[in-house]
């Protein structure tokens, strides 16, 4: 997407009206909505000198993850906050202008081998974070953040039954009758409902921020009321096959140490939320497995072979042999 100047202070003084924008700077990073950093003069009094502007292609998850991240800064939890939200008519998209977080992804700039050597340290501390911010999120009240979603964009998928209704049509569509097959056997062993909480989706050591104040978390668009499972599961599978260009001798390293921290993940989030129950986390890692499968083919067709260096097309092998594993 182009954007200028102009794109984006039209949006800003829909409700601004004497703000200015400066020079947008894109943000890298994502691979769905497109992020700028944007300095601005004449905002309200409390609202700051530099902010995010997020423009995601698609209108009702954009409005979905706005409103998720509304309610969760809301109720106290490290994201930043979100100042103006709208739909993005020209685009056919949605808007949202948010605090600007300095700071670091917990793995910022490393490549295989700068992982490897990191990897002790890394055993330590990155399992604890990573469920700390889960289990913290996991304690929130659902029931505000709930209300805005179904008030904002009630079409989204908000529930797991949703969810797996989703990715058949997905599947459906780019021809994986593989993975339709294996989503209705899923469908057929779901877990029963119970201990639903808020979930990120997508947590990952690449949407949490390492700042000054602490860790804050970012990126909402896979956000979702389900069982704690569905981020352990998740972080689990990413974690045990981390997509790091590895020599080839270094690969079944840098294997062992993924499946390390996914155990260690797990089990750290365990240690800070002893009441959740794990005994559907195979379920929903199957889940997750038909999810970058799907998206795999996405993202092959739109960016070719390589997918743009979309980490779902390393973890695929993985996925499917998960996805086999679970439903035969």
């Amino acid at each position: 997407m182009t954007v200028d100047v102009d794109i984006i202070q039209g949006l800003v003084r829909r409700v601004w009206a004497d703000a200015t924008v400066g020079e947008p700077v894109p943000l890298s990073g994502g691979f769905w909505a497109d992020m700028y950093r944007v300095p601005m003069n004449g905002q309200p009094a409390g609202a700051p000198s530099e902010v995010v502007v997020r423009l995601a292609p698609h209108r009702a998850m954009g409005a979905k993850e706005a409103e998720v991240q509304r309610a969760i800064a809301a109720a106290g939890f490290p994201t930043p906050r979100v100042w103006l939200s709208g739909p993005d008519e020209a685009r056919d998209g949605w808007w949202s202008v948010m605090d600007f977080v300095a700071g670091a992804p917990l793995l910022a700039g490393l490549d295989g081998a700068a992982a490897l050597r990191r990897a002790p340290s890394l055993l330590r501390t990155l399992p604890v974070q990573l469920a700390d911010a889960a289990s913290r999120l996991h304690r929130l009240d659902s029931a505000h953040v709930t209300d805005a979603v179904q008030a904002t964009a009630p079409e989204v998928a908000w529930s797991t039954a949703a969810v797996l209704d989703q990715l058949r049509a997905g599947a459906d569509a780019v021809n994986r009758s593989d993975v339709v097959a294996a989503l209705d056997r899923l469908a057929a062993a779901q877990p029963a409902p119970g201990g639903e909480v808020v979930c990120h989706g997508d947590l990952h050591p690449f949407n949490v921020m390492a700042t000054t104040d602490g860790l804050v978390v970012l990126d909402w668009t896979g956000s979702l009321l389900a069982h704690p499972c569905f981020d352990l599961a998740f972080t689990e599978l990413l974690l045990a096959n981390p997509p790091l260009h590895l020599p080839g001798v270094l690969a079944p390293v840098g294997r062992f140490a993924g499946r390390l921290l996914a155990r260690r993940f797990v089990a750290a989030y365990a240690r800070a939320n002893p009441t959740v129950s794990l005994e559907s986390l195979g379920w929903f890692q199957a889940l997750h497995s038909a999810r970058v499968l799907v998206e795999a083919e996405y993202v092959r067709a739109a960016h070719g072979h390589g997918g743009g260096g979309h980490p779902f097309l390393a973890v695929a092998p993985a996925a499917a042999r998960h996805l086999s594993a679970a439903t035969g």
